[in-house]
């Protein structure tokens, strides 16, 4: 996998996301009134409304992304410097912290992030049910959308199992619904064919991909907390069997792939009659995670020689989802393009930082950590307008850092404001508050950020390097987040990290455990081991507990 395709891949999934965006939920009179165009042929400033039916219309610069990018943004960033997924801190930091600052975010996933604001929740227990949702019925494409920092970060792209664990560990926290988790999984595995390959994936890989859907259950089985934790409440509460629901889900994928003509040219009637058949105009499948994962691959290997086409197409397709679909479909596209996006980005050095994070990973190079607040002591506000405080170094959101204004506030309804601000590591963000801020706990704060002092213009690099810290016993590369990233490969040679050996299941030590009668001593010094084990402590200790206590209970019997 090389350097150019990631960074192409993440460009161009921000510029269909950003195209998309002006066109998303509106009509021909809603284009003309939001840009003063009659369609959409590439970024450019436009005006939203935001805070719902009652709120304002808002001027957003040229190239503005929504949840979409937002999110993959968010996800990048939890993914550590070893590679691992810190599905913990993407759940109960980044998506609680994401409702400050969300825009164009979906139904489901806002219902998600406000469940995680639970001291309880965690991200494999957050089964909620309210009048807005209920777990187990959100299928809609917020976690495709936003998963393909798991592909760019991938060592070995033809290991699909590894790939499908973390997204569907990432999935899960928000989504409950088969076609969310599938839409997910099956946009990764055509994202990981498409780098690997260097081509566009077409018919006979979109058929590989709903293949392996059969698998689902087996990399679910392999990881403790989607077998133990995860799995048991999901079960419990949609009253059926995971793998049945899964091949259901694969039997629809299949139906609708039979829709698509490779051998007609893929024209603006052509495409919405293909939209309108998989449903992608109707309000109950619009946004529905399997519907946009296979369109955006349909559009993309119609389009695989004329990305901007392909995009504009989606843009300009009103009544579909076309951010998300454009945003998908960009992801595949820049993939295999040499070059950026034609149009105007926003924040694209912290879009190239992280791609390029990614890839150092993918190399096995020395990569950054995201530094989050202690997760034992993270306790956020109740109400998300106070997700941005104040603290003694001035405004902050919590989880991510101090806050620095860059705009004229806006009063909104019901005593809210909305200021355009940028967070410590480059990101630009419309933040929805209140008017008086009220104090924020340090403790909500990434640790380097309780020692910040407030900054000038100018101190954004230096301020990104402060919330991220090295991998232990790796060290950042000096370069990270100062080198331009526009041409060829970034310096240096890195080092591959030895492989380590594999630390026995949560079931093989219940296995163990049974073995020798659940003797006192060895069951408390195998939670004391689960409990010391580091990251991912408290759910291995908790899933151990529940594995632990049927065992011991089927061995009564």
């Amino acid at each position: 996998m090389q350097w150019e395709a990631v960074r192409a891949s993440a460009q161009w999934a921000a510029y269909g996301d950003a195209l998309g965006f002006i066109t998303e939920l509106t009509d021909a009179a809603g284009v003309r009134r939001r840009t003063g165009r009659d369609e959409v042929t590439t970024t450019v400033p436009w005006k939203r409304r935001v805070g719902g039916r009652y709120g304002r219309d808002m001027p957003l610069p040229a190239g503005a992304y929504s949840d979409d990018t937002q999110l993959r943004l968010a996800t990048s960033r939890a993914i550590r410097g070893d590679g691992e997924f810190d599905a913990e801190a993407f759940a109960k930091v980044e998506l609680v912290a994401w409702q400050a600052y969300a825009l164009g975010a979906g139904r489901g996933t806002k219902a998600a992030a406000t469940g995680l604001m639970r001291v309880e929740a965690k991200w494999s227990q957050n089964i909620f049910a309210t009048k807005a949702a209920r777990y187990v019925d959100i299928g809609g494409n917020g976690a495709a959308m936003r998963i393909q920092p798991h592909v760019w970060s991938a060592r070995d792209l033809t290991d699909w199992g590894r790939i499908t664990r973390d997204v569907v560990r990432n999935a899960v926290s928000t989504h409950g619904h088969l076609r969310g988790i599938v839409g997910a999984v099956l946009h990764a595995v055509l994202l990981s064919h498409a780098l690997d390959a260097n081509e566009v994936p077409g018919p006979k890989q979109w058929r590989a991909a709903v293949n392996w859907l059969d698998q689902l259950p087996d990399v679910i089985a392999k990881d403790d907390e989607l077998a133990y934790l995860w799995l048991p409440a999901w079960s419990d509460t949609a009253g059926v069997d995971f793998g049945s629901a899964a091949a259901a889900v694969a039997t629809e994928c299949r139906t609708a792939l039979e829709a698509f003509d490779p051998t007609s040219r893929l024209t603006a009637a052509t495409y919405a009659a293909l939209v309108e058949r998989l449903g992608g105009f109707n309000d109950e499948t619009r946004g529905s995670g399997t519907v946009t994962t296979l369109l955006a691959a349909m559009l993309a290997h119609a389009y695989a020689d004329e990305p901007e086409a392909a995009l504009i197409l989606a843009a300009n397709t009103l009544g579909s989802d076309t951010d998300t679909i454009a945003t998908m479909a960009g992801a595949l596209l820049g993939a295999v393009t040499a070059g950026p996006p034609p149009g105007a980005v926003q924040d694209t050095q912290v879009i190239d930082s992280e791609s390029r994070r990614m890839w150092d990973i993918s190399q096995g190079r020395d990569a950054a950590t995201f530094a989050y607040p202690d997760l034992l002591r993270w306790s956020p506000p109740k109400a998300t307008l106070d997700l941005v405080g104040l603290t003694k170094n001035g405004p902050a959101l919590a989880g991510l850092g101090a806050l620095t204004p860059s705009g004229t506030a806006t009063v909104g309804n019901q005593a809210t404001t909305y200021v355009w601000g940028t967070l410590p590591f480059g990101q630009n963000v419309l933040i929805r508050a209140r008017a008086d801020l009220r104090p924020l706990d340090e403790h909500l704060l990434p640790p380097d950020a309780r020692q910040l002092r407030n900054r000038r213009n100018g101190d954004t690099v230096r301020d990104q390097q402060s919330l991220f810290e090295p991998s232990s016993p790796l060290t950042a590369p000096a370069d990270y987040g100062r080198q331009p990233l526009l041409q060829g490969t970034p310096p240096g040679t890195g080092s591959e990290r030895p492989a380590r050996n594999a630390p026995p299941t949560v079931e093989e030590i219940v296995q163990n455990l049974a073995k020798h009668g659940f003797t006192p001593e060895e069951v408390g010094r195998a939670l004391l081991h689960q409990i010391r084990g580091g990251r991912y402590s408290v759910e291995r200790a908790a899933a151990f507990a529940g594995l632990l206590a049927r065992a011991y209970h089927q061995s009564e019997q």
